[in-house]
Formats: C-alpha cells, sequence, structure tokens
C-alpha cells in the first residue's frame, strides 16, 4: 500500500507548475482584471454622460422672457447710516453686495457693528486665523 499513495505523492509533485508559470499567470490574470474594469468605467461614463445630456435637452429650450428686475430709477435720497468707525467706502461695498445678491429687491438702510461677546469673538478668531 505504501507503494501506491508514493507513486500518486510522485505524480502529484510532478503536475504541479513552476513558480515562474504560476507567477506569470497571476500578473497577467491582474492587469487583464484591470484593463476590464478600465472598460466597464469608461462606458458607464459614457452612459452617463448620454443620460445627463438627456436631462440638458428639455432645459435648453428657450424660456419665456422674463422681464428684468426693476432696479430703482433714481438714486436713493437718504444714505445708509452707519456707525462711527465705518468708513463710507465700506458702506457702499456692503450695499453693493446686497444689491447684486438680491437683484435690486432689497435696499440697504443701515450699518451698524455686530455686538459680540467674548465667546462670539473667540469663535470669530479661532475660525479667521491662519494655520
Amino acid at each position: 500500500m505504501n507503494g501506491i499513495f508514493s507513486l500518486a505523492a510522485g505524480a502529484a509533485q510532478a503536475a504541479e507548475p513552476s513558480v515562474l508559470v504560476v507567477a506569470g499567470t497571476g500578473i497577467s490574470l491582474v492587469f487583464l482584471v484591470l484593463i476590464l474594469l478600465t472598460f466597464i468605467i469608461a462606458l458607464q461614463g459614457k452612459i452617463f454622460d448620454a443620460l445627463e445630456a438627456k436631462k440638458r435637452r428639455p432645459a435648453a429650450e428657450p424660456a419665456p422672457a422674463q422681464p428684468a428686475a426693476a432696479l430703482p430709477e433714481e438714486p436713493m435720497e437718504v444714505p445708509p447710516m452707519a456707525d462711527a468707525g465705518v468708513s463710507p467706502e465700506i458702506v457702499a461695498v456692503i450695499a453693493a453686495a446686497v444689491a447684486a445678491a438680491s437683484g435690486g429687491k432689497y435696499v440697504l438702510r443701515a450699518v451698524k457693528r455686530a455686538d459680540r461677546g467674548a465667546w462670539a469673538a473667540a469663535g470669530v478668531k479661532s475660525g479667521t486665523e491662519p494655520f
């Protein structure tokens, strides 16, 4: 009986592939799977681009003309009130930002400094100081 097992064990050892064949097969299999994944991802990108283009087509139709936002025809008679220490340039910049963000819907009437406590000032300092 020992002779039969020794013959079977010797045949199994002789049929094993060499280390180079195993390494070459493993490396080639990995690269083939990577290439396959590249094609799958590229295909998904094209599919999603096509779906996005379909969504954009109805939106690209010309919308009915909307009247422009009504801007005040006359400049404000009373300039915005500002606290002491706020320069007129800063007030003008804030007023321009409000007008641009609201499309002319809102008007700046006053500018005053926020009364911050110690915790708020510490929060502003920690959030705005450089790294």
